[in-house]
């Protein structure tokens, strides 16, 4: 009888390799990525006062700062603040809308956020609802992102602001318009209103990361658990632990930082208690002398799905106020595997 040997790996000129490798348990907390505080309790808004892009025409607006162009029509059945906005209709996929400031700007460096407002009145299976920033020759200057990953779902006939970081565009150079871009499915169909660019002010958003210390470890996540406190009273479902329901949501995603374009990987989002409940699984709860429930939320993947480096990371996105919960935390819990050779 012969034996196989399995065959060990090889370098690129064909030499064998030995890769050693140990997994040892490990957990860390998620940390913000400005100054490495633990505290997801905290302001996350942009409180630097909004420069509007656009806000329809009309008097009670007070946008138009920005040409518009492209599909759509002003309308007030299409106003989410003001007179009018803009109905964009029955997308065809590859149909886009432009606002143009008509000179090149640095926005990377003079704002934190750029957010609006949608209402989607049609959103068909696998649409892809894109946004990126053009120099003035019409050329992509950074990563598009996708807006279904910067909120809850695309619930129909329902308005919900849009909050995206401007360091998730990873911008390389002045831009002067910027796009929404309907692709992938025709009959999209959206109401859009209240763009606005947000300077960094003294507020977020705030990101907090976990990710591995060097190309040569990576952790292999077992669980997720994000830890509440707050008053046993309030929980209602249409809230956040004992806060109004938040306006943006609570994300916690994945990206691949080496990608130039659609680097989350992954993401979830939760905007009140029936999110959070529907996202997370609870764990058992614990009541404080002084009153304070503590609550556990966890998400524990199946073995090897979710696998962190240098360059895929894990984020929590904060870009609402949660600074009147007592005490809110995240940590990661993983196998470390160590590679060399």
């Amino acid at each position: 009888m012969n034996i196989i040997e399995p065959r060990a790996p090889r370098s690129a000129d064909g030499t064998p390799t030995v890769a050693s490798q140990s997994l040892i348990l490990g957990q860390r907390p998620f940390k913000r990525t400005t100054d490495e505080s633990e505290q997801m309790a905290v302001d996350g808004r942009a409180l630097g006062t909004p420069v509007v892009v656009w806000n329809g025409t009309g008097a009670g607006d007070t946008g138009g700062d920005w040409t518009r162009d492209g599909e759509g029509t002003e309308t007030a059945g299409a106003a989410h603040s003001g007179t009018n906005g803009l109905d964009a209709g029955a997308m065809s996929s590859g149909d886009q809308v432009l606002f143009d400031n008509g000179t090149m700007i640095d926005v990377d460096g003079t704002y934190s956020e750029l957010s609006f407002w949608i209402n989607p009145q049609a959103y068909p299976l696998n649409s892809a609802f894109r946004v990126m920033w053009l120099d003035d020759s019409n050329v992509r200057i950074g990563n598009t992102v996708l807006v279904d990953d910067y909120v809850t779902n695309m619930d129909t006939g329902t308005w919900q602001q849009v909050a995206i970081p401007i360091s998730d565009f990873n911008l390389t150079g002045n831009v002067r318009k910027l796009r929404f871009r309907f692709q992938s499915e025709d009959g999209q169909d959206f109401h859009i209103d209240d763009v606005e660019l947000s300077p960094p002010g003294a507020g977020g958003p705030y990101l907090y990361r976990v990710e591995a210390p060097s190309v040569n470890v990576r952790f292999h996540i077992s669980m997720l658990v994000l830890m509440i406190a707050e008053d046993e009273t309030g929980w209602d479902d249409n809230k956040f632990a004992n806060i109004t329901a938040l306006t943006k949501g609570l994300i916690l995603r994945q990206r691949d930082l080496d990608l130039e374009e659609d680097d989350i990987i992954w993401k979830l989002n939760s905007k009140d208690n029936v999110d959070l409940f529907g996202r997370y699984h609870p764990q058992e709860s614990f009541t404080f002398n002084n009153g304070k429930l503590l609550v556990g939320f966890m998400v524990k993947p199946g073995k090897a799905s979710i696998i962190v480096t240098n360059k895929q990371i894990l984020e929590f996105m904060v870009r609402d106020n949660l600074s009147t919960i007592s005490n809110i935390r995240a940590y990661a819990h993983y196998g470390v595997e160590v590679i060399s050779g």
